[in-house]
């Protein structure tokens, strides 16, 4: 458990005394991008799915070079299992890379905030050590994601649209973003019109293959429980109405506004329907985290003149503190994560 306070620590460290900003260039955020990478992609029995995709590789091993994408939807995920075995890298390879994946992303949108190191640490409790920890495939999705939304903002439309089919073919869900494309500024009506009803399209369809898949593991397979997906989709709620309560000074202090409202309805969205299909939208709503990271890095300058910045920074840090110790301590699958081993360091 020390090594998930020290990987919070860090950050919030740096957040509080600002000796490493976000011009800081290269060293600092390569050593801590390679930490990242080596903390959860050399971790050791660590994740709730840990077992499954261990599986998954010892029946990949013995399947066809043709058999290989009837077994894995996700042929990304299905050629990257492929090469970690054909090297001997096993599932260390396989997560190490995705964990790459993961630690680009992340940084790439930390370091477009005002306080990155503030967006680094509100990341950690969960989206670092749960689902980059416990959702491979769907981290790397996350990763390439949220380095292709700074694509978006610089205008670079079109290595957006294969970034996110990248990201699709690593975790299907990922396809939703496609939509966003349509949705930018500068778009004609009837292109944002096709945007939404992509967007609605997408989703819905989305929504649906994830719940069948939940209702088949938990009634056939009996190897999923679905838990705490109310609890991760409130998460989303409070950023998402502090962007529509500053709706106005956002747009004054920044121009991507319109990206990240629609993370913001969508957060809202996901609040009553988590009741009526909850695995589904929870999984959905994990690609929504980033929405955390961005505004509460950001909620200092919205209330500049206001509190007082370090007021603002020690409330943040204090309840992702809070997050984490409650999740680690109290979460029925928090003994999944609980001790923490890694290869380089057994029994640490």
């Amino acid at each position: 458990m020390l090594l998930y306070w020290f990987l919070f620590l860090v950050p919030a460290y740096f957040a509080l005394t600002g000796r490493v900003g976000g011009g800081t260039a290269g060293l600092t955020w390569k050593v801590f991008g390679l930490f990242l990478v080596a903390i959860i992609g050399l971790r050791y029995q660590v994740g709730g799915d840990w077992f499954t995709y261990l599986e998954g590789l010892e029946i990949a091993k013995d399947t066809s070079w043709d058999g290989l994408f009837d077994f894995r939807k996700e042929a990304g995920f299905t050629l990257l299992s492929w090469a970690s075995l054909s090297v001997g890298a096993g599932i260390y390879g396989v997560n190490a890379v995705c964990a790459a994946l993961f630690a680009y992303g992340l940084i790439k949108l930390a370091r477009r905030q005002p306080y990155p190191w503030l967006a680094i640490a509100v990341a950690v409790p969960y989206l670092v050590i749960v689902v980059a920890m416990g959702y491979t495939r769907q981290a790397a999705a996350l990763g390439i994601l949220m380095a292709a939304f700074g694509l978006l903002l610089d205008k670079r439309v079109l290595a957006f649209l294969l970034a996110v089919i990248v990201a699709g073919l690593f975790h299907k869900t990922a396809f939703v973003f496609l939509a966003f494309g349509l949705l930018r500024p500068g778009s004609s009506l009837w292109v944002k019109l096709l945007g939404v009803a992509l967007l609605v399209g997408l989703t819905a369809g989305t929504l649906v293959l994830e719940q069948a898949e939940f209702l088949m593991r938990v009634y056939v397979e009996q190897t999923m429980e679905s838990s705490g997906g109310q609890i991760r989709v409130l998460m989303n709620l409070p950023p998402a109405l502090i962007l529509f309560l500053f709706w106005k000074k956002w747009g004054r202090l920044y121009e991507d506004r319109w990206l990240w409202g629609l993370f913001a309805l969508l957060a809202l969205v996901c609040v009553p329907l988590v009741a009526v299909a909850s695995t589904a939208v929870d999984r959905m709503a994990l690609y929504l985290i980033p929405l955390q990271l961005v505004v509460w890095s950001r909620l200092p300058e919205l209330l500049k003149g206001i509190v007082p910045r370090i007021y603002v920074f020690l409330f943040v840090l204090g309840f992702y503190a809070a997050v984490q110790f409650v999740w680690l301590v109290y979460g029925t699958h928090a003994p999944y994560w609980v001790p923490y081993d890694n290869v380089l360091f057994p029994d640490f």
